[in-house]
């Protein structure tokens, strides 16, 4: 047994190192443009709770004045001062609007539901869906617009640089672009029509609206909680054009605040990443945890040292692709692969027992 998992995570590594060598030198990273489009944008925000950053985001927005014509934030029936900070922001801005939700519709789950309610006030020629907690810079709409109309993309979506401010966030947050960038060439997601080689991210969702309008994607996934790798799936069996990128500084998050907010937050989805296929993800986390022992255990210490040599190499390369400290992620390999398999039996009991609470509601 010792010996079969040592000779499949060897090749597994060899896959991995593949797919992100061919990451980056396709360098899948949205890049500084320049140039003006005159789409019109919507920006929809979905915020529940979001005391501590809807207002830095709005902040953000209004110094965007080429294409966003408006910025529609949904309430969704937040406890907190989330409905007064937008309020005021909308006094100073004009095109921030306050949309007032009383909480989903039986059968929808929260966010897919105030998704669904702020597409259908928008007008723009595309619509941008933000999570509320990133943070964007000036020159995101010209840089994501013009990718998007230089592919003829019908969706972009991003994944924003991610920051992190503490020892729990570093273990968890950077398992996200290890798992993504080390399983998926992402510019096949673009220049292929299967299906599966799809990933998203909820936090930066850029639609052409005619598109999004013909489907209403958010209520046809109102019951999925990876709702945006599904969305993307869907995009492509509708045959429509969709790509997902790193972002370059444009777009960045800090998504969670500490050790335990994250676990809970990436327990919710974490098998999203494996196509909701459970033996895909134990295999991923037996072959990565187990890998490195059964490897020294089989074969020579030479063989040992270059597996070790291949295994660093790819997390550094991982995380320049990904805008992260190379150095914190190698320190912090162990104690990161103990926290996935933490994180992944999480997951699997909240799936068993249907214990699964987000911002106070079961989802």
């Amino acid at each position: 047994m010792t010996g079969i998992i040592a000779y499949a995570a060897i090749a597994y590594l060899a896959v991995q190192f593949g797919v992100v060598l061919a990451n980056l030198i396709t360098w899948p990273v949205l890049k500084r443009r320049g140039n003006h489009s005159d789409s019109t944008v919507s920006v929809l925000i979905p915020a529940r709770n979001e005391a501590q950053n809807i207002g830095n985001l709005l902040d953000d927005l209004r110094i965007a004045k080429d294409n966003v014509i408006e910025i529609l934030v949904y309430d969704d029936d937040s406890s907190d001062e989330t409905a007064d900070i937008i309020k005021a922001k909308s006094i100073e801005d004009s095109r921030i609007r306050y949309m007032k939700g009383d909480g989903p519709l039986a059968g929808w789950l929260g966010k897919n539901h105030a998704c669904h309610e702020l597409a259908l006030a928008a007008t723009g020629n595309y619509f941008l869906f933000l999570d509320a907690d990133v943070r964007v810079d000036a020159e995101l709409m010209a840089d994501s617009i013009g990718f998007a109309e230089e592919h003829r993309l019908d969706l972009l979506s991003i994944f924003p640089v991610q920051e992190m401010k503490s020892l729990g966030e570093w273990l968890t947050v950077p398992l996200m672009n290890k798992i993504l960038v080390g399983n998926l060439p992402l510019i096949l997601i673009r220049e292929t029509k299967w299906k599966d080689i799809a990933a998203a991210n909820g936090q930066f969702m850029l639609f052409r609206s005619e598109i999004y309008g013909r489907h209403r994607f958010h209520e046809m996934v109102r019951e999925e909680r990876a709702e945006d790798i599904r969305i993307i799936k869907m995009m492509k069996m509708f045959g429509h054009r969709a790509q997902t990128l790193l972002s370059g500084g444009q777009v960045r998050c800090r998504m969670y605040r500490g050790y335990d907010d994250a676990l809970n937050g990436f327990a919710k989805n974490v098998n999203a990443f494996f196509g909701n296929n459970w033996l895909m993800l134990i295999l991923y986390v037996m072959l990565t945890t187990l890998g490195p022992f059964a490897v020294w255990s089989v074969f020579s210490v030479w063989a040992m040292l270059i597996y070790l040599a291949v295994l660093i190499s790819t997390r550094i390369m991982i995380s320049v692709l990904s805008r992260q400290d190379w150095l914190m992620n190698i320190l912090l390999m162990p104690l990161q692969q103990a926290t996935l398999a933490i994180l992944s039996a999480k997951a699997a009991w909240q799936q068993i027992s249907g214990k699964m609470e987000w911002k106070g509601r079961k989802v």
